[in-house]
């Protein structure tokens, strides 16, 4: 039997109006199956409905029906407050529902609605104190919720509603019936790194700790980790000092790695009060309570990976040697970008080698370099605070006193500033030295050194001496002494949002006219409220309103400093904002760079988030797009941040490359060519743009400074702005945000450092011995290996090898087909490429035994894990693989990872997590067979220096020694490098071009070497036979990559080299839109019209570029750059040649075009971008001028010959076309009397579409170049 459709509800709803209740409560449950058909029907009736629910006539069963009808209906008109207020009336009838099959999204909607207003209603009544009665109906819903899910095991669902809700006791009860640590963890961590504010978060937290078990030795479990994070997190040594007591003295073991762990994420301040709140401990624990103090101070810290820095020191000192030949040491500029590559390279590794090797490099440095290259100093030697002070001896000031010695001041600074790098962690005992040198120093150079050293070595220390001391210094006045004084005061108030101090630093901002002292004072607020959250927003409100952009640009940092780490929504939208709506560059760039101060926790959310941001139109935009790519997805190694870096690499300005190369730089950062496909080619394209001399000077800085960070601290350290404990990393989140400065200041690039962090296993035993042990990492060498070193050049005689021959048919086919792609190519650009190819000889072949020879060697198989001694580099990606042996000798205290361990019923399970764990680092070992004897590792011994040299004064002729140890000497005694060999050429300049042959022949015969300009001066054979002096191996130097006016094939025939040389910039795409705003503005004509006292203030009226149609024939390099430009004026582009294809035009953004006439007959503007030849020669006629429009312009910046140039006088003279901008003629120079000189419509240029100062920097460099290798009988850069 067909149960019949039914097409309305008229019927059920009927019944609602009979008197029997009978009746009615059968229509409220039949029509609670049609809502999701007849719901626009039944809601005509809903009044009636909800009459129904009030009506206490009643039976409670059809009161909850007719509740849930109503909810229902409401649900889906969209109304969900009515729905849920209904829904919590319906009672059993809401629960029945939830188990009736198709309801589920009504029921889920419901409930989420449900979950969100018992948040809000739990959040308020936190908020205001008051015991508002929630509704027990709403409150039954969420119980009932709350079973569900520990019913079925969504722990974590129940445990998120829980801390939205504020019910703590939800997850106390799901943890004593489950017993597993990692539900703490996991409200711990949702805790901390989700947008709670400060106060509840550290309410449950100390909820969770009691709850945590107590840590046992060698359990495996990652509790330490927990534990320790949740103790930086409080930073409350009354948690922590019990804690480490009752491990003493059964586990003390354990209590070494818990001191270890917190020294990696502790504030300075904190691990000061653990250290002195710990008891002195009896016979039996006064040793171990010393060893907690001493290991709680950072130094033990400090020399272990100081040790393991040195001992796996691969720095490849070929690279630094490529980069100090590549760069002109005299530049300032390229002499930091060296130091800063050779620092960060050999960053705590000790080795000053390289610096020892070039001293006459060194002693270029000049002023600030100087002050960079000396505090490059304390970069390689971070860490080694022992004999920190011996070290920078020489360069320090001495007994208190600045030296008179010219140019001593930049040394003495830069070394105070590198005392305060190399005491970074445990900088107590150096701080007072650093604070009498402020108080003692005169000079702005040495007080800034000193303020920057202070503030990096006393960090978080909350001294208000030390900040009362830098004031003074700020109150002078001074641009340089100050700046640096605003980010030492809040390095030295870091994370206390300390109001006196904010509003001293706030008021001194907003009066003093310099603007290096407002930016240091801005990033120091910043610094200020590190960590404090919600207690931020007010000072954020107010620096983001303030009309100075760098006070803006300081709550940009204040905001993302202050919510660090945490992925907060709000903080994040409001950068988001501010990068597209702000009206200057610098606080849009810094709005975008800073979002990876919020998010590093999350770096494979970052590449998303940026996307579109890397595509701006704003450079700047762009820019903080690398470097927000870079901090955040530093050492991952993420090929989604890569492939969006890698287009960023060729971007049309220099400081957007600059920011890729660093970016790249700090994401392959310990890397293997396995593990990351493309970290050879990035290595490749450094060197590539460092050895490019036409490359500008920001991008070799950027690729300098790439090469330095991808092989940082000897190739042993990584970037990560999370601890091994999974906290902020506060070393790393201030270094980087001072890196970011170097923008404005390059000696704040050495803070870069503080955020390198050692990746490597370092063991101890319980005597905090370093013992021999070797661990297993399961994984293939090849994917954690180091890169292999760069191979040295080699001087390699030709050998001649046997060839198989092709058929001549064979080689005329390959030639002609190559001739043919280059004559299509060339078609689409301004000059040919000098491009080499091979071919043209014979062509070698593999034969069948060759190819059997090359298979037969099997490839040796590559192991699938290997055994690793202690102090060994284990990357962070390498930490899963670790294990160690179930029989050794030794086993560690804790999971080497951070990754949390499930235990339920004794068995141990990992659980997957997103986010990258930290773990290795300083390991505790528990003897486990201490009857056998230990090897110890011993630490390498300290090599004595040689003695310092005298450095002379200016008072007299005697000398003052200085202290002994290990120098490189910066001083002014030290001797200059050489300058480059010269040569010596008589050279005349001809300024006049001669057209007539006879009399250039007689002017240039006398003449061994000619310098031709371009192609103005033909060197046609008749010429060239006139010239006896060129003969027999002489040389015309001529510029750019090709000459059409030299026969280089009959110069060669006569044994004359032509050399060529490169260019730089965009120069002829500038010069095309020069004349198109020209002619389009009429800037000429208004320009005479104001400058002949025209009384008539405006006498025409311009073109708009906005809409109108650019033509473009030939759609090349130059064409295709032009095109991008149109778009930018909102313009479209349509593209012709006699080459083009319709793909080639989509690839370039061109509207592809059939014919020249149909292109010359839509355009408003008309752009020639062709190559001289034969074909081309008038491919503008008569004709054509008369195809295009009466209001068009013609722009040629090609070539003159490519328009018929009697035709063009006659359509300008008769209007025919509007105007034209010609920057290239038949006849250069243009003939005096020429009629396109008396035109008032044309707008005329002397082929000046080549001419820039980059260009000529270029051309006779280059050229000079090409003349002295000429003169050594090496001829360069010839032209085939």
């Amino acid at each position: 039997m067909v149960v019949p459709y039914q097409s309305s509800a008229a019927g059920v709803l009927a019944l609602l109006s009979e008197p029997d209740p009978v009746f009615k409560q059968h229509a409220l449950k039949s029509l609670n199956d049609l809502v999701p058909r007849f719901w626009a029907e039944i809601s005509e009736h809903i009044a009636l409905i909800e009459s129904l629910y009030d009506n206490d006539d009643m039976p409670k069963d059809a009161r909850d029906l007719a509740a849930l009808l109503a909810s229902k209906v409401y649900y889906f008109l969209g109304e969900y407050v009515e729905s849920l207020s209904f829904a919590l009336g319906a009672g059993n009838a809401f629960e029945a529902e939830s188990r009736v099959l198709g309801s589920e999204e009504y029921v889920e909607t419901v409930m989420s609605m449900a979950i969100d207003k018992y948040i809000e209603l739990c959040t308020e009544e936190q908020a205001s104190s008051k015991q508002d009665k929630i509704d027990p109906r709403l409150q039954r819903i969420i119980e009932n919720i709350f079973t569900r899910c520990i019913s079925e095991g969504e722990y974590k669902q129940a445990v998120g509603i829980a801390l939205e809700s504020r019910r703590l006791d939800i997850i106390s009860k799901i943890y004593e019936q489950v017993q597993d640590t990692s539900i703490l963890s996991y409200a711990m961590e949702a805790v901390i790194d989700s947008g709670f504010s400060l106060s509840y978060r550290d309410t449950v937290l100390r909820f969770l700790f009691p709850l945590f078990p107590r840590p046992t030795a060698g359990d495996g479990s990652a509790l330490a980790h927990a534990l320790t994070r949740l103790l930086v997190t409080l930073g409350d040594p009354s948690l922590t000092v019990p804690l480490l007591v009752s491990l003493v003295p059964k586990e003390k073991l354990l209590a070494y790695q818990f001191s270890f762990d917190l020294v990696e994420g502790g504030a300075r301040d904190y691990l000061d009060l653990v250290r002195t709140q710990l008891p002195a401990g009896d016979d039996d624990t006064k040793e171990i309570f010393d060893k907690i103090r001493s290991i709680l101070t950072g130094q033990e810290s400090v020399k272990l990976y100081l040790e393991f820095l040195k001992r796996n020191n691969h720095v490849d000192t070929l690279i630094l040697k490529h980069t100090k030949d590549s760069l002109e040491p005299r530049s300032s500029i390229y002499h930091t970008a060296l130091t800063l590559q050779n620092a960060f390279m050999h960053s705590g590794t000790t080795s000053d080698l390289f610096l020892r090797e070039n001293l006459e490099w060194l002693g270029l440095a000049s002023n600030w370099s100087k002050f960079s290259a000396t505090a490059g100093l304390g970069v390689i030697h971070k860490g080694y605070y022992e004999q920190g002070m011996t070290i920078l001896g020489p360069y320090l000031p001495q007994n208190g006193n600045e030296s008179s010695v010219p140019g001593a001041a930049y040394s003495e600074g830069g070394a105070l500033y590198a005392l305060g790098l190399i005491n970074t962690g445990c900088g107590t005992e150096v701080s007072g030295f650093l604070r009498e040198a402020l108080r003692s120093a005169q000079g702005e150079v040495v007080q800034h050194g000193a303020a920057l050293g202070l503030g990096i070595a006393a960090m978080g220390s909350k001294n208000m001496e030390t900040f009362e001391d830098l004031k003074n210094i700020l109150f002078m006045d001074s641009a340089v002494a100050g700046e640096a004084s605003g980010y030492a005061m809040g390095l030295i108030m870091l994370g206390t949002a300390a109001e006196e101090p904010v509003r001293e630093m706030l008021s001194y901002a907003r009066e003093t006219q310099h603007e290096k002292i407002i930016r240091g004072l801005a990033i120091g607020i910043a610094f200020v409220f590190y960590g404090r959250q919600e207690e931020a927003n007010q000072t954020v409100k107010e620096l983001l309103a303030e009309t100075d952009p760098i006070l803006r640009y300081g709550g940009v940092y204040t905001l993302a400093l202050a919510y660090a780490g945490t992925s907060n929504n709000d903080a994040v939208r409001q950068l988001l904002h501010i990068a597209v709506s702000d009206v200057s560059d610098d606080v849009r760039r810094a709005a975008v760079t800073s979002l990876a101060f919020l998010l590093f926790k999350n770096p494979s959310q970052v590449p998303r988030i940026v996307q579109l941001l890397s595509e701006s139109y704003n450079p700047h935009v762009r820019c903080g797009a690398t470097l927000a790519l870079g901090i955040a997805c530093a050492g991952t190694g993420m090929q989604d941040a890569i492939e969006i870096l890698e287009p960023m690499t060729k971007d049309s300005v220099d400081f957007v490359r600059q920011g890729a190369f660093i970016a790249l730089g700090m994401i392959l950062l310990e890397q293997s060519e396995a593990s990351s496909p493309s970290l050879a080619s990035t290595r490749s394209l450094y060197s590539r743009i460092v050895a490019d001399k036409h490359e500008d000077p920001m991008a070799k800085l950027g690729a300098a400074l790439g090469q330095g960070l991808i092989d940082a601290g000897g190739r042993n350290v990584t970037i990560n702005l999370q601890s091994r404990a999974g906290s902020r990393n506060t070393n790393a989140i201030v270094g980087m945000v001072l890196f970011c400065q170097f923008w404005y200041w390059y000696p704040l690039a050495h803070c870069a450092c503080l955020a390198f962090e050692p990746t490597g296993i370092i063991g101890l035993d319980g005597d905090l011995k370093v013992p021999k042990f070797e661990f297993t990492s399961n994984a293939k060498p090849s994917l954690f290996a180091y890169p292999p070193a760069t191979a040295p050049p080699k001087k390699e005689t030709v050998i001649k090898v046997a060839t198989a021959v092709l058929s001549t048919t064979a080689k005329v086919k390959a030639r002609e087909k190559k001739k043919a792609a280059a004559e299509g190519d060339a078609m689409e650009t301004d000059e040919k490429p000098d491009v080499k190819t091979e071919g043209d000889g014979d062509i070698e072949m593999k034969t069948e035994g060759s190819s059997k020879a090359g298979t037969s060697k099997s490839a040796k198989k590559e192991p699938s894990s290997e055994t690793l001694p202690n102090l060994s580099r284990v990357t962070p990606a390498q930490l899963a693989y670790i294990s160690f042996p179930a029989d050794g000798k030794y086993q560690p205290v804790r999971a080497v990872t951070a990754k949390p361990v499930s235990t339920r019923g004794g068995k141990t399970t990992k659980q997957v997590e997103e986010k990258a764990a930290g773990g290795g680092g300083i390991l505790i070992l528990v003897d486990r067979r201490p009857q056998e004897t230990a090897e110890f590792i011993q630490f390498e011994t300290v090599i004595q220096p040689p003695p310092a040299e005298p450095v002379s004064t200016d008072d007299d002729d005697t000398t003052r020694s200085v202290e002994s140890g290990p120098h490189i000497a910066l001083d002014e005694d030290t001797s200059e490098a050489e300058a480059p060999s010269s040569f010596e050429v008589d050279v005349d300049v001809f300024t006049e071009t001669l057209s007539d042959e006879d009399s250039l022949a007689k002017q240039l015969e006398p003449y061994e070497i000619i310098c031709a300009m371009r192609e103005r001066t033909k060197f046609l054979p008749s010429l060239l036979d006139r010239l006896p002096n060129l003969r027999y191996q002489k040389l015309i130097a001529t510029t750019g990559r090709v000459n059409r006016g030299i026969d280089v094939n009959y110069a060669k025939e006569k044994g004359i080299h032509v050399s060529g040389t490169g260019s730089a910039g965009n120069a002829t795409v500038e010069h095309i839109w020069a004349l198109i705003m020209s002619v389009a503005r009429q800037i000429v004509a208004e320009h005479i019209n104001i400058r002949m006292g025209n009384p008539q203030w405006q006498t025409v009226v311009p073109m708009g570029l906005a809409g109108s149609t650019l033509g473009l024939i030939g759609v090349g390099r130059l064409g295709s750059a032009t095109a991008k430009i149109a778009k930018v004026f909102g313009m479209k582009v349509i593209g012709w040649s006699p080459n083009l294809t319709p793909e080639r035009a989509e690839a370039q953004g061109v509207e592809f075009i059939a014919s020249k006439q149909e292109l010359l007959g839509r355009s408003d503007i008309v752009s020639l971008h062709l190559v001289l030849s034969e074909r081309t020669t008038k491919i503008i006629n008569a004709a054509d001028l008369d195809s295009m429009k009466m209001s068009a312009y013609l722009i040629n910046t090609s070539r003159g010959p490519l328009i018929d140039e009697p035709a063009l006088v006659d359509a300008l003279k008769n209007k025919k076309i509007a105007g034209a901008g010609l920057d290239v003629f038949d006849q250069e120079p243009l003939p005096l009397d020429h009629p396109l000189r008396f035109l008032d419509n044309v707008t005329l240029s002397p082929h000046n579409g080549y001419v820039n100062q980059s260009n000529y920097e270029v051309f006779w460099t280059e050229t000079v170049e090409n003349i002295r290798s000429y003169l050594e009988g090496k001829p360069r850069s010839l032209l085939q």
